[in-house]
């Protein structure tokens, strides 16, 4: 008689994740229990409650899933969600938006390219590029739902996107694998058993930007095997996270009470990794990802849970550097990766030839990132809902150039429909974070 059950629906990306379902199912009990005992009258005000204000009509139901924000009686939900409660993930752009017809004629500049005509997808990196415990904190890698190339159905990711218009897609993630990283050395690249699972997504659990040119090699030998004879006449989208791992277990694991990489050394490294690229991958589209200078590092040991993950991997050899200089190294990094994409946009895209186009994305810039955004085994690799959320500002980046409006993850900014005149944006990176903390702040050495 209560009609207390209706509301007590668990959303499906909840349900997914045992912990968190198993705590809403807890809660949901005792407010049932509370309700049978109570009188009609204690039922009927919360019944119209709960019509008045329905994103806040019962405590052990998340305000707007934790995905969207309750504005007194509905729910604004974020860009990848929808319902009342934005309980359900956005719908498919292949079904929201109207179909384009690819276009005939090109210049074969990788600054005219319409994000269609991108027949392949790749990513190299570190655990965050592979979806280390996206989906939920299991210590596995949810490749299909990683942000940059992964082609589940139900994920939101830039490869379900450009998918949308090109279900040719080539290299696009699927599944989850454990991760292949043995403490105190350095991991493997996706081994052939997992082949159909990593698609062209390299990343590599633990990678520093050091590593990243075996990543490059591994991507070229796949590509020979995937798209033989034909994969440097196809347009090809790579998308970088790299260099946190620099800074928060420095250079190597096995070092104890040791700085981040030095940011001259990772500088040279990725110029070695862009080289290499130049080289040997021509028609191709370079997303370089800015780090996350509001990452707060106490984050990382704020729960019970997060302080024993950290207690564990440095048990086994990996260890963490001084939480207290991640901060300037993050601003000190992002300045480096302004003139890297700087001096690479110059090299590779001229007037007269441009078969490379190399942009920084800033999703991640002056970004909040705490509690709500991470995985709550560890509080530091992105969970599902920061993970479709750079995808989504990566994706409108990449068709429209970062935001007029203030830096940051536009949470409730939907991923854009394609249109025809959209092509591949290449803004120049100083330009774009002019009015932003990495240029404000000065950096002591």
């Amino acid at each position: 008689e209560i009609g207390l059950q209706g509301l007590c629906v668990i959303p499906e990306d909840i349900a997914a994740m045992p912990s968190r379902a198993a705590g809403v199912a807890l809660a949901c009990a005792l407010a049932l229990l509370w309700g049978v005992r109570g009188t009609a009258a204690s039922a009927a005000g919360a019944a119209k409650a709960a019509q008045s204000f329905p994103c806040r009509s019962a405590p052990w139901r998340a305000v707007c899933s934790g995905r969207g924000v309750c504005n007194g009686t509905n729910c604004t939900c974020e860009g990848a969600r929808l319902g009342a409660f934005c309980e359900r993930p956005m719908q498919p752009l292949s079904t929201v938006c109207e179909p384009l017809l690819r276009r005939t004629h090109a210049t074969g500049r990788a600054d005219d390219v319409r994000p269609d005509e991108i027949d392949i997808v790749m990513a190299i990196g570190d655990s965050m590029t592979a979806g280390y415990n996206v989906v939920n904190p299991s210590g596995v890698e949810f490749r299909g739902w990683g942000f940059s190339s992964g082609v589940e159905p139900t994920a939101n990711t830039l490869g379900t996107f450009i998918q949308a218009y090109n279900p040719g897609l080539i290299g696009g993630a699927k599944g989850s694998r454990r991760p292949s990283q043995a403490p105190g050395q350095n991991a493997t690249v996706c081994p052939p058993i997992d082949f159909d699972i990593c698609g062209l997504n390299a990343a590599v659990d633990g990678a520093r930007v050091g590593w990243l040119t075996e990543q490059v090699d591994w991507l070229s030998q796949r590509l020979d095997a995937l798209a033989p004879g034909k994969w440097k006449d196809e347009w090809k989208l790579l998308t970088i996270l790299s260099g946190l791992d620099d800074i928060v277990f420095g250079p190597t694991n096995n070092a104890t009470k040791h700085p981040p990489t030095d940011v001259r050394v990772v500088e040279a490294q990725f110029d070695a990794v862009l080289e290499r690229l130049h080289a040997g991958f021509p028609k191709l589209l370079v997303n370089i990802l800015a780090l996350p200078d509001r990452l707060e590092p106490n984050v990382t040991i704020a729960t019970a849970s997060c302080r024993i993950f950290k207690n564990v991997t440095e048990s086994l050899g990996i260890h963490w550097t001084d939480l207290g200089l991640w901060h300037s190294s993050v601003l000190e990094y992002n300045q480096m990766l302004v003139r890297l994409v700087q001096r690479w946009q110059a090299k590779t895209c001229t007037p007269g030839n441009c078969t490379m186009a190399v942009a920084l994305r800033l999703p991640m810039l002056e970004t909040n990132i705490g509690l709500s955004e991470l995985d709550t085994q560890d509080c530091f690799h992105p969970n599902l809902r920061l993970a479709e959320g750079m995808a989504i500002d990566i994706w409108n980046e990449m068709l429209e150039g970062p935001p007029q409006s203030p830096p940051g993850l536009h949470w409730q900014r939907p991923a854009r429909c394609l249109q025809p005149q959209h092509r591949f944006t290449v803004p120049d990176p100083s330009l774009a974070l002019l009015e932003s903390a990495v240029l404000r702040t000065e950096i002591v050495v």
